[in-house]
């Protein structure tokens, strides 16, 4: 029965991202305006935050193509999925979409009330797409491996070769923060799962002390 269940075993996260931003997709087939409303922009973050972060997650500004593009490399999700668990990898993909979305957001705001940045940063309505939660998955992912199996180590180029390709500058420090919270997510992963493996370990262990030792 554990086997077939293993065999069972779906990429939930993975897949109800894919269906959910399909569903969007079909019934707006258009993304100009979904992608206007949600937007992380500071606006919209002002306007309507949550609506905004949840939405944006989905919404795919390349419509089909963008969509076909995170599927094709669904292999990558798939893979660390299997080994986080459902749950896991729920929060590492969530934690590195609304991080990096809310650190952006931030830096903008700062640019902004400094006159470093022009007020067009207020209302840019390209901030949509699931890049950051899975740029943080990925990174979750690879930090496990290589903490596992030091021969990891020669893609880790991947992820900033993956998070400069044909993106802004502030999608470039929305990635790189992503990518900070994937690599936290593993360490406290890692850390809890060795505390859980030492517990188990001390079970069942007879308590010798100095008085039984004396008797």
């Amino acid at each position: 029965m554990s086997r077939l269940r293993a065999h069972l075993h779906l990429p939930r996260v993975t897949l109800v991202w894919a269906l959910l931003a399909a569903a969007l997709l079909l019934w707006h087939p258009n993304p100009a305006g979904a992608v206007h409303f949600a937007s992380t922009s500071l606006a919209n973050l002002a306007d309507h935050p949550m609506l905004a972060i949840g939405l944006s997650v989905f919404t795919l500004a390349q419509g089909w193509g963008e969509w076909a593009t995170w599927v094709g490399l669904s292999v990558v999700w798939v893979l660390v999925e299997r080994s986080l668990g459902w749950r896991r990898t729920l929060v590492s993909f969530a934690a590195g979409h609304v991080l990096a979305t809310v650190g952006v957001a931030l830096v903008e705001g700062l640019a902004v009330a400094a006159h470093l940045a022009g007020g067009s940063v207020v209302h840019a309505a390209g901030d949509v797409g699931a890049s950051y939660g899975f740029l943080a998955l990925a990174a979750t992912g690879l930090t496990i491996a290589v903490r596992r199996d030091r021969r990891w180590l020669i893609a880790t180029p991947l992820l900033p070769l993956m998070s400069v390709i044909d993106v802004g500058w502030w999608t470039i420090l929305g990635h790189a923060l992503a990518i900070g919270v994937g690599v936290t997510t593993a360490l406290v992963v890692s850390d809890h799962e060795g505390c859980e493996v030492a517990a188990a370990q001390g079970v069942g262990r007879p308590v010798v002390n100095a008085t039984t030792v004396a008797a």
